[in-house]
């Protein structure tokens, strides 16, 4: 007779099959390619055999894929940061993006699945998934300008000057992430991830090329320059070959 112990097991295991098949395709194939025959075809059960473990069907899928990968992105990125002293800030802040940039060049269907046009493959789940690894990314950046907002004030917009709606947002963005700065400093740190990703993105998607083979100097060049309006410009280093 079946134990729930070995149920439970054995529903674990065929989780960790499926989202592993899963991550494959669209590693290889892109999120387009995903279907529920071939997820089933690869883990060798029916596509309704499915329903028993994710109840949302594919949709569910994808968004526990998206965690997993999520996952292990955040580690690598907490590791690079990790690597460097928590009075360092400048390359604390750096190194993490270095590692963004690296893996979203290497990992272009997984940069697509999260960052990208959202697909008709994710449904409703991709909202979802999209708040989800924003609040995830802001447990690696926000902790860092938390501390350095304490220790070594930067320059910042005044509150009175700021639109109402831009300081709401600031103090909705606070409110679901936990990042305890004042508005003014967020839009700092916020405004930092909008040029760094969109640096990542045009690169990604092949936007300069073949204008530009080789992208890392300006990469490295909008890196100082947010360094530099953050007075931290004596602390860069330029990347290890």
């Amino acid at each position: 007779m079946e134990t729930p112990k070995r149920r439970e097991r054995m529903r674990a295991q065929m989780s960790a099959e499926v989202r592993a098949a899963a991550r494959h395709i669209i590693t290889h194939h892109g999120i387009d390619a995903l279907t529920l025959a071939e997820i089933a075809r690869r883990v060798g059960v029916t596509p309704a055999a499915l329903y028993h473990h994710f109840e949302g069907g594919l949709p569910e899928i994808v968004y526990q894929v998206s965690e997993d990968i999520v996952d292990d992105l955040v580690q690598a990125l907490q590791s690079a940061a990790d690597s460097y002293p928590r009075d360092n800030f400048a390359m604390r802040l750096i190194e993490p993006v270095r590692a963004l940039r690296t893996w979203a060049i290497t990992h272009q269907p997984e940069f697509n699945l999260l960052f990208g046009t959202p697909s008709a493959v994710a449904g409703d789940a991709h909202a979802e998934l999209t708040s989800a690894w924003v609040r995830r990314l802001a447990a690696v950046w926000g902790p860092i300008f938390v501390q350095l907002w304490a220790e070594c004030r930067f320059p910042v917009l005044d509150e009175d000057e700021m639109d109402p709606r831009l300081r709401q947002q600031m103090q909705d963005y606070r409110a679901d992430t936990g990042v305890d700065l004042p508005p003014g400093a967020m839009v700092v740190m916020l405004s930092c991830w909008r040029s760094l990703y969109g640096q990542i993105a045009l690169e990604v998607f092949g936007h300069f090329a073949p204008l530009f083979s080789d992208q890392e100097p300006m990469f490295e060049l909008l890196m100082q320059d947010l360094m530099r309006g953050m007075g931290l410009e004596d602390q860069y280093q330029p990347p290890t070959r």
